[in-house]
């Protein structure tokens, strides 16, 4: 983790505070189901994701150096039963990096210091242990990690059109490394249903993205804290 580490587990545990006020000034609390809070009901929400850095080799000395960071997200899912759910969540981060390239021959070159763009999609299916409104549970999933480099790929091109506001508009684009790889995700959570309407989560993962020219896959650590809306 970086050194901005403290400060990131104080914002996520300010955000959970924040969700759980929002739960019990909702009117809905005093509404409160019992065993079937959660079976045949929808759920949409706002996540919020703490990252750990990763340190990435290459081959022929290359590195790569990711710092941590905070994520922000949607989350969304069905519930079939009590205990069983399947849904999806999207995250999106910008993490500075610090790469070092190694020349196929001649003088190295000067490590590159950007941020990246992240961002992720994945399925995820989640097993509640308990029926009841306070329950652990375990979840699991697959999708896809975009990564945009920042770095300039090949020589910009301009284009230029009439717009009906600003009249005749030229501007430059450049084309950027980037890739999408498929990635992994385990966790180990808390879900509580404050009310018929509100539930909040925390939790605990590993996010794992293939690689093709590193030594070895990339995992990061994850905190993650939800306020979910059912419906």
């Amino acid at each position: 983790m970086s050194a901005k580490n403290p400060n990131r587990l104080g914002l996520l545990g300010v955000t959970l505070v924040a969700a759980l006020a929002i739960g019990l000034a909702t009117p809905a609390l005093a509404q409160r189901r019992g065993a079937d809070s959660r079976a045949g009901t929808a759920e949409f929400g706002l996540q919020i994701m703490d990252f750990s850095g990763t340190h990435v080799d290459g081959t022929h000395g290359a590195s790569l150096d990711v710092d941590g960071d905070i994520a922000w997200g949607l989350v969304g899912g069905y519930n079939f039963t009590n205990k069983f759910q399947l849904g999806g969540s999207m995250s999106w981060s910008s993490p500075d990096y610090r790469l070092k390239l190694v020349p196929s021959s001649g003088n190295p070159w000067p490590t590159v210091n950007a941020n990246l763009d992240l961002s992720t999609f994945f399925f995820n299916g989640t097993f509640h242990f308990l029926d009841g409104p306070l329950t652990p549970f375990v979840s699991a999933g697959a999708g896809w990690v975009h990564v945009d480099s920042n770095v300039v790929n090949g020589t910009p091109s301009t284009g230029c059109w009439w717009d009906p506001w600003w009249g005749y508009v030229c501007t430059t684009f450049y084309d950027t490394y980037s890739d999408t790889r498929t990635g992994y995700t385990y966790s180990v959570g808390v879900r509580w249903d404050v009310s018929d309407a509100i539930a909040l989560r925390a939790a605990y993962g590993k996010l794992d993205m293939d690689t093709s020219h590193a030594t070895k896959d990339v995992n990061l650590d994850t905190w993650r804290a939800e306020i979910v809306w059912k419906f």
